[in-house]
Protein backbone atom coordinates (compact mmCIF):
# COMPACT_ATOMS: atom_id res chain seq x y z
CA UNK A 1 0.00 0.00 0.00
CA UNK A 2 0.89 3.64 -1.06
CA UNK A 3 0.76 5.74 1.74
CA UNK A 4 0.14 9.58 0.80
CA UNK A 5 1.90 11.06 3.44
CA UNK A 6 4.40 10.54 6.46
CA UNK A 7 3.24 12.35 8.30
CA UNK A 8 1.55 10.50 11.24
CA UNK A 9 4.00 7.55 11.39
CA UNK A 10 6.34 7.23 14.64
CA UNK A 11 9.02 5.09 15.48
CA UNK A 12 9.81 5.18 19.47
CA UNK A 13 10.19 1.96 21.13
CA UNK A 14 11.29 -1.80 20.53
CA UNK A 15 7.68 -3.24 20.07
CA UNK A 16 8.66 -7.39 18.90
CA UNK A 17 12.07 -8.98 17.94
CA UNK A 18 11.57 -8.25 14.02
CA UNK A 19 13.50 -5.28 12.44
CA UNK A 20 13.55 -3.87 9.04
CA UNK A 21 16.86 -2.21 8.75
CA UNK A 22 17.93 0.28 5.63
CA UNK A 23 20.90 1.74 4.70
CA UNK A 24 20.53 5.56 4.16
CA UNK A 25 22.34 7.06 0.80
CA UNK A 26 21.04 5.05 -2.77
CA UNK A 27 18.93 3.08 -0.26
CA UNK A 28 16.87 5.21 1.06
CA UNK A 29 17.71 8.67 -0.39
CA UNK A 30 20.06 9.80 -2.89
CA UNK A 31 21.93 13.31 -2.52
CA UNK A 32 24.67 14.84 -4.74
CA UNK A 33 27.39 14.00 -2.08
CA UNK A 34 30.50 12.64 -3.41
CA UNK A 35 33.62 10.71 -2.29
CA UNK A 36 36.63 12.27 -2.65
CA UNK A 37 39.70 10.22 -3.61
CA UNK A 38 43.15 11.57 -3.50
CA UNK A 39 46.17 9.61 -4.88
CA UNK A 40 49.23 11.20 -3.64
CA UNK A 41 51.37 8.77 -5.83
CA UNK A 42 50.34 10.93 -8.73
CA UNK A 43 48.78 14.07 -7.22
CA UNK A 44 45.26 12.73 -8.65
CA UNK A 45 41.65 13.94 -7.28
CA UNK A 46 38.25 12.45 -8.23
CA UNK A 47 35.05 12.20 -6.89
CA UNK A 48 33.13 9.01 -7.05
CA UNK A 49 28.85 8.73 -6.23
CA UNK A 50 28.34 6.15 -3.45
CA UNK A 51 27.21 3.55 -6.72
CA UNK A 52 30.62 4.32 -8.13
CA UNK A 53 32.32 3.84 -4.52
CA UNK A 54 30.52 -0.10 -4.48
CA UNK A 55 33.15 -1.04 -7.61
CA UNK A 56 35.86 1.14 -6.20
CA UNK A 57 39.03 -0.68 -5.65
CA UNK A 58 40.74 1.14 -3.01
CA UNK A 59 44.77 1.15 -2.37
CA UNK A 60 46.61 1.68 0.53
CA UNK A 61 48.27 5.20 -0.64
CA UNK A 62 44.63 6.35 -1.23
CA UNK A 63 43.44 9.12 1.01
CA UNK A 64 39.51 8.92 1.19
CA UNK A 65 37.21 11.72 2.50
CA UNK A 66 33.37 11.48 3.07
CA UNK A 67 32.75 14.93 4.15
CA UNK A 68 30.28 16.04 1.99
CA UNK A 69 27.99 12.83 3.51
CA UNK A 70 28.16 14.76 6.92
CA UNK A 71 27.24 18.06 5.22
CA UNK A 72 24.01 19.47 6.66
CA UNK A 73 22.86 21.17 3.58
CA UNK A 74 23.56 18.54 0.88
CA UNK A 75 21.08 15.86 3.01
CA UNK A 76 18.85 18.48 3.38
CA UNK A 77 18.66 18.73 -0.54
CA UNK A 78 18.70 15.13 -1.07
CA UNK A 79 15.84 13.33 -2.59
CA UNK A 80 13.70 10.07 -0.91
CA UNK A 81 14.24 6.91 -3.19
CA UNK A 82 10.20 6.51 -2.40
CA UNK A 83 9.76 3.34 -2.95
CA UNK A 84 11.86 2.40 -0.20
CA UNK A 85 10.56 5.05 2.22
CA UNK A 86 7.30 3.47 1.73
CA UNK A 87 8.77 -0.02 2.54
CA UNK A 88 9.94 1.81 5.77
CA UNK A 89 6.72 3.47 6.49
CA UNK A 90 4.30 0.74 5.98
CA UNK A 91 6.76 -1.25 8.41
CA UNK A 92 6.00 1.22 10.95
CA UNK A 93 2.66 1.19 10.36
CA UNK A 94 2.06 -2.37 11.02
CA UNK A 95 3.67 -1.49 14.44
CA UNK A 96 7.05 -3.45 13.43
CA UNK A 97 10.35 -1.35 14.56
CA UNK A 98 12.91 -0.01 11.82
CA UNK A 99 16.87 1.22 12.01
CA UNK A 100 18.83 2.54 9.70
CA UNK A 101 22.74 1.70 9.82
CA UNK A 102 24.78 4.08 7.72
CA UNK A 103 28.01 4.58 6.88
CA UNK A 104 27.55 8.21 7.75
CA UNK A 105 29.12 9.93 10.39
CA UNK A 106 26.45 11.97 11.93
CA UNK A 107 23.04 10.46 13.24
CA UNK A 108 21.66 14.25 13.97
CA UNK A 109 21.08 15.26 10.37
CA UNK A 110 19.52 11.89 9.45
CA UNK A 111 16.95 12.65 12.13
CA UNK A 112 16.80 15.89 10.44
CA UNK A 113 16.20 14.76 6.95
CA UNK A 114 13.19 12.70 7.34
CA UNK A 115 11.95 15.02 10.34
CA UNK A 116 11.85 17.12 6.95
CA UNK A 117 10.02 14.70 5.34
CA UNK A 118 7.47 13.97 8.55
CA UNK A 119 8.75 10.74 9.40
CA UNK A 120 10.28 10.57 12.90
CA UNK A 121 12.44 7.66 14.07
CA UNK A 122 14.07 6.65 17.14
CA UNK A 123 17.28 7.77 17.44
CA UNK A 124 18.46 4.62 19.53
CA UNK A 125 17.93 2.71 15.87
CA UNK A 126 20.09 4.69 13.74
CA UNK A 127 23.79 4.00 13.74
CA UNK A 128 25.94 6.38 12.02
CA UNK A 129 29.14 3.76 12.02
CA UNK A 130 32.21 6.33 10.97
CA UNK A 131 30.46 8.61 14.13
CA UNK A 132 34.11 10.50 16.00
CA UNK A 133 32.59 8.80 19.01
CA UNK A 134 31.63 5.22 17.23
CA UNK A 135 33.10 2.43 18.91
CA UNK A 136 32.82 0.09 16.05
CA UNK A 137 36.41 -0.83 14.24
CA UNK A 138 37.46 -2.25 10.95
CA UNK A 139 35.86 -1.36 7.40
CA UNK A 140 32.66 -0.21 6.48
CA UNK A 141 31.14 -3.85 6.37
CA UNK A 142 32.59 -4.85 9.37
CA UNK A 143 31.47 -1.83 11.01
CA UNK A 144 27.86 -2.39 9.95
CA UNK A 145 27.95 -6.16 11.30
CA UNK A 146 28.65 -4.60 14.81
CA UNK A 147 26.03 -2.62 14.65
CA UNK A 148 23.80 -5.49 14.34
CA UNK A 149 25.51 -7.13 17.08
CA UNK A 150 24.00 -4.56 18.84
CA UNK A 151 20.39 -4.87 18.04
CA UNK A 152 20.89 -8.51 18.17
CA UNK A 153 21.77 -8.13 22.12
CA UNK A 154 18.66 -5.21 22.42
CA UNK A 155 16.79 -8.83 21.51
CA UNK A 156 15.70 -8.62 17.88
CA UNK A 157 16.33 -12.31 16.57
CA UNK A 158 14.34 -11.42 12.91
CA UNK A 159 15.95 -8.86 9.91
CA UNK A 160 15.41 -7.38 6.86
CA UNK A 161 18.37 -5.87 5.83
CA UNK A 162 18.12 -3.44 2.59
CA UNK A 163 21.65 -1.79 1.19
CA UNK A 164 22.83 -1.28 -2.14
CA UNK A 165 26.33 -2.88 -1.16
CA UNK A 166 26.38 -6.57 -1.41
CA UNK A 167 29.34 -6.26 0.46
CA UNK A 168 27.48 -4.92 3.62
CA UNK A 169 24.35 -7.54 3.08
CA UNK A 170 27.50 -10.68 3.19
CA UNK A 171 28.88 -9.35 6.05
CA UNK A 172 25.04 -9.16 7.76
CA UNK A 173 24.32 -13.07 6.34
CA UNK A 174 26.99 -14.18 8.28
CA UNK A 175 25.58 -13.49 11.39
CA UNK A 176 23.28 -16.03 10.93
CA UNK A 177 26.42 -18.36 11.65
CA UNK A 178 27.13 -17.24 14.45
CA UNK A 179 23.75 -16.71 16.10
CA UNK A 180 21.82 -19.31 15.28
CA UNK A 181 18.92 -18.19 16.68
CA UNK A 182 18.87 -15.20 14.25
CA UNK A 183 17.32 -14.70 10.32
CA UNK A 184 18.66 -12.11 8.36
CA UNK A 185 17.09 -11.70 4.91
CA UNK A 186 18.94 -9.24 2.74
CA UNK A 187 17.59 -7.41 -0.32
CA UNK A 188 19.83 -5.57 -2.86
CA UNK A 189 19.08 -2.18 -3.79
CA UNK A 190 20.49 -2.14 -7.89
CA UNK A 191 21.14 0.92 -9.35
CA UNK A 192 18.26 0.23 -11.66
CA UNK A 193 16.19 0.44 -9.03
CA UNK A 194 17.68 4.12 -7.75
CA UNK A 195 16.45 7.01 -9.50
CA UNK A 196 19.04 9.47 -10.88
CA UNK A 197 19.73 12.85 -8.92
CA UNK A 198 19.13 16.22 -10.67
Amino acid sequence: MKLKNYKEFINESKNNDSMNVFDMDDTLCITGAKIRIYDPSNHTEYALTPQEFNDYERKPHHIVDFGEFDNHEILMNGKIIKWVVDILVNTMKKGKDVGIITARGDKQIIIDFFKKHGIHLNPAFIFAVNSPNSKYTGNVHQRKQQAFEDLIAIGYTNFRFFDDNQSNLDYAKKLEEIYPNISMETKLILPKHIPAFK
